[in-house]
């Protein structure tokens, strides 16, 4: 289980221009005809200029992001068993303009320093972990050049690559280990873009520990403003991924942040003020057991995990990776009993493993329980295929990238597809999106509305009354 699951949710990278810069400029240079020095030691050194633009909306908003980098690059053969492995210097200067497409504003990300491959460990065979450092200064700036955040730092990025002698980054790397950041109190741009067009959701989250509530589950708390006056509020659940799972203790509750999407906006000042949900966030608590193995090794892993969970019945409390049913329904008559919310207008979200736990609800709920249903990433045809036409008793809007390799695209389209051939009633409205060239993650897609679907607009649209 645990070789499946390490591959199941991707880490999040917070400053991925100072890899994505070096990796785009060694894989130009090596395409440009750059060589590897001649023996063991030596040194080759290349100057370089780039630049380039990329969309993000990662911080739960469209941004476009314009690149610019120049520097020194050098590398050198390794010694030892490391022979051959090539290590990489790379002096740089760098600058990124994140522009906000729905308002125009912008600001400014530079900074300069050096990053280097330090260590390169033996793992066998020709595989190698390798340790790359980069470090110096960071300035973040308005549109006016008015610096507002400065920091010197150091990050630390791990990685495998499988040597070939061939000096070809793209076949040479393996896997990404993990990162850390010391020195800067801001660790995404995310945060860095709150300080100009931020909108004050983070102070309106609160951690709620298992143990500290009534809840079975721990879990995070938005209140949006005017909760608790007027009208009673539309309540929002999230269901997170693989990623985001803990024991819900608060050391391990910020999973459900770090892991992606809405909890990770809020949390970043990027959730706009004028939604009304009160939403909440559980996190699933994983309990790996020898008594349920998941032989998933194959292509579409994830939906090999969920297939395997939902032949066990979806046990707790050990043995489900995704969230399961009971907690969702737990978890929901909790909100219920504990928050000013209006129970005709109840929505529940989930992305990749927590789509699939949504999948596995929806049949069980019962009727009127809630309102709509928007699973991202998750397969729904184990559900299908054990209820049928009642997983189509809600409005259901599913998403899914059509170039996921972790949960089979055919998770949504052939659920949807099917469901939508049932009769209504108890067929309700069901809409399918399916994101060309998108992988895994087309919950930043849907959840920020950057390629153009509310899905906010849509849950409030229906009731259960």
């Amino acid at each position: 289980m645990k070789a499946c699951a390490s591959n199941f949710h991707a880490t999040r990278l917070r400053y991925r221009s100072l890899i994505l810069a070096l990796a785009l400029t060694v894989a130009g240079l090596m395409a440009g005809g750059f060589s590897a020095p001649a023996s063991a030691g030596g040194v080759d050194r290349t100057p370089y200029s780039d630049s380039y633009t990329y969309s993000d909306d990662s911080c739960g908003y469209a941004t476009t992001v314009d690149v610019t980098s120049s520097g020194t690059l050098s590398v050198r053969t390794g010694t030892g068993p490391a022979t051959s492995v090539y290590f990489f210097t790379n002096q740089s200067s760098w600058r990124e303009v994140h522009t906000n497409l729905a308002t125009g504003q912008s600001f400014v990300i530079r900074g300069h320093g050096q990053g280097k491959d330090v260590k390169a460990k033996p793992l066998g065979g020709n595989l190698f972990e390798v340790v790359n450092k980069t470090g110096g200064p960071v300035f973040v700036e308005s549109s006016d050049g008015d610096v507002v955040y400065r920091a010197a730092g150091k990050f630390t990025f791990r990685f495998v690559i499988d040597t070939h002698g061939d000096l070809d980054p793209a076949s040479d790397f393996v896997e990404f280990l993990g990162e850390s950041v010391a020195g800067h109190p801001l660790t995404s741009p995310c945060q860095m873009a709150a300080l100009f067009w931020g909108t004050g959701s983070a102070a309106r989250l609160t951690a709620h520990a298992i143990g500290t509530t009534d809840s079975p589950l721990g879990y995070y708390e938005y209140l949006p403003p005017g909760y608790g006056q007027g009208p009673k509020k539309p309540l929002l659940i999230f269901l997170h991924g693989f990623g985001g799972n803990g024991d819900g203790t608060a050391a391990q509750l910020p999973n459900v942040i770090n892991d992606a999407a809405i909890p990770y906006y809020i949390s970043t000042d990027g959730w706009p003020a004028d939604r009304p949900f009160v939403v909440l966030a559980p996190q699933h608590n994983f309990i790996d057991t020898p008594a349920y193995p998941y032989p998933c090794d194959v292509p579409f892993g994830g939906s090999c995990l969920m297939q395997h969970q939902h032949d066990y019945g979806d046990p707790l409390p050990a043995g489900s990776a995704c969230t399961t049913p009971t907690e969702v329904q737990q978890f929901l008559d909790y909100a219920l009993a504990h928050y000013n919310v209006d129970p005709a207008r109840v929505y529940v979200t989930g992305l990749s493993c927590g789509g699939y736990g949504l999948w596995e609800s929806i049949p069980r709920f019962g009727a009127g329980r809630i309102a709509a249903a928007v699973p991202i990433s998750g397969d729904g045809r184990p559900a299908l295929h054990s209820s049928g036409c009642s997983v189509g008793s809600v409005p259901i809007w599913a998403f899914h990238g059509d170039a996921d390799d972790v949960v089979n695209p055919a998770g949504s389209i052939d659920t949807i597809t099917t469901l939508q051939a049932c009769p209504a009633p108890p067929r309700k409205e069901l809409r399918l999106t399916v994101y060309p060239d998108v992988g895994h993650d087309a919950w930043d897609h849907a959840y920020s509305g950057s390629q153009g679907q509310d899905i906010y607009t849509w849950m409030l649209g229906f009731t259960t009354s």
